[in-house]
């Protein structure tokens, strides 16, 4: 079956306990499957990643787009000739783009290939977070987190600790995770949402902030809130600093790994093929 269909199909029926207005700035497209945005504020542009057909196929169709931070499309083919990329992260002045088993790293400035670093035993990596120095990348279906630092690649926290993380946000000394949720099927369908953790970068050790909220996907930090999406739910949620509830926002199914620009929140809308901003009071 393919994915959007797929997707489309298992839509649960979500009861907002609030909701606060959210406002489209722009939108930006059309895009074949866009997974993740990121800021490059120095060059005030977006990168956008690509996946460019299904999520789990090597099949070198994926890209990375630039978007100006008005919406205007700059160069939908700045990254080609990779397999399905997701999350982003930048260290110094080099882009990482975490696609199924390869960790790319390239040249922020110039969009050239650097190097492509392997992760043994990897099946899905997903969303990518980082303080500048050292990153962080989620496998959803082996549950494994890697950690990036002086050029390595190695495993952080193991697989069972949580159940399929997704959406990574480094928060001070500890990493936030966003689930997927438990008893993943082969069609991506759960047994239980996924929920909301905490890891302490020191101990590793993990905190659970919000229980069973949804298949969660993107995290992102914009003013006071945190905001989390749900990828199969297409709903927007903002938690306070306790994982707290504030605001349900329901939009449309595949908002993927979202990001923070200023008083704005870029959600690439995968089934939709756009990347799209909102301001949200």
């Amino acid at each position: 079956m393919h994915l959007m269909r797929l997707f489309t199909a298992l839509l649960p029926t979500f009861l907002a306990a609030t909701s606060a207005p959210a406002e489209e700035v722009w939108s930006a497209g059309p895009f074949d499957m866009p997974e993740s945005a990121l800021v490059d504020a120095a060059r005030d542009r977006i990168v956008v990643s690509v996946i460019g057909g299904h999520p789990g196929a090597a099949d070198g169709n994926g890209r990375l787009a630039l978007v100006s931070r008005d919406g205007a499309l700059i160069d939908p083919a700045w990254v080609t000739g990779l397999d399905a990329p997701k999350g982003m992260a930048v260290v110094a002045e080099t882009l990482l783009v975490a696609d199924l088993t390869r960790l790319h790293q390239i040249d922020l400035a110039t969009g050239q290939l650097l190097r492509s670093l392997n992760a043994p035993g990897a099946l899905f990596l997903n969303d990518l977070t980082s303080d500048g120095e050292t990153a962080y990348v989620s496998d959803l279906m082996t549950g494994k987190i890697w950690r990036y630092a002086e050029g390595a690649l190695d495993v952080w926290l193991e697989a069972g600790v949580i159940d399929h993380p997704n959406g990574l946000l480094l928060d001070g000394d500890r990493l936030l995770v966003g689930g997927w949720g438990k008893g993943l099927r082969d069609d991506f369908a759960t047994e239980t949402p996924g929920s909301l953790h905490a890891v302490s970068l020191e101990g590793r050790t993990v905190a659970t902030l919000a229980v069973e909220l949804g298949n969660l996907d993107g995290l992102a930090r914009a003013g006071a809130a945190l905001f989390v999406s749900d990828w199969v739910a297409g709903t927007l949620m903002a938690l306070d600093e306790n994982g707290a509830l504030i605001a349900r926002h329901s939009l449309a199914p595949g908002i993927a790994d979202i990001a923070a620009d200023g008083d704005r929140l870029l959600l690439p809308m995968m089934l939709d093929g756009q990347l799209n901003a909102m301001t949200i009071e």
